[in-house]
């Protein structure tokens, strides 16, 4: 079957077939335009999962500092996952420490509406900007102390 019209009609017989060019190094089987496309799609994936994580952190900090008195174990559990998530995730990806500014950036939009949807605060009550830099926002200690357990 011709490359470009399996990977349009069936993708996953595509990978199949292209995983195994790729075994047996049968360069004239391989779909390179493809290939090299979602090799792309794979790192951008990365790094929304990063982006994804850290909107997480950065709503239920924003909910943890701007409504005190809503604190709960849930919130508190899902802070120390996302922290989690996000040390095991640039341990095993550590070029995307080169992009933790921008996907903060990226993250404290969706961050704040993550913070809005789960509160009954207006949009003004939170900061413009990012308050937290990266590092603040992942450690054990900052804000919200993930290093014991919960104490309401």
């Amino acid at each position: 079957m011709d490359k470009p019209f399996l990977y349009d009609q069936d993708f996953y017989g595509w990978t199949q077939q292209q995983a195994k060019a790729l075994e047996q190094r049968l360069v004239m089987e391989l779909d390179w335009q493809h290939l090299q496309e979602e090799i792309q799609a794979l790192g951008r994936q990365e790094y929304r999962e990063l982006v994804s994580r850290l909107s997480v952190l950065v709503g239920h900090l924003l909910k943890w500092e701007y409504q005190p008195e809503q604190r709960s174990r849930s919130w508190f559990l899902t802070i120390r996952e996302q922290r989690r998530a996000i040390h095991r995730h640039l341990r095993q990806n550590p070029s995307l420490k080169s992009r933790i500014e921008e996907a903060l950036l990226d993250g404290f939009e969706a961050g704040v509406d993550l913070a809005l949807r789960e509160t009954n605060l207006p949009l003004r009550t939170f900061p413009e900007h990012c308050p937290y830099l990266f590092d603040d926002a992942i450690a054990d200690n900052f804000l919200c102390d993930t290093r014991q357990d919960w104490e309401g």
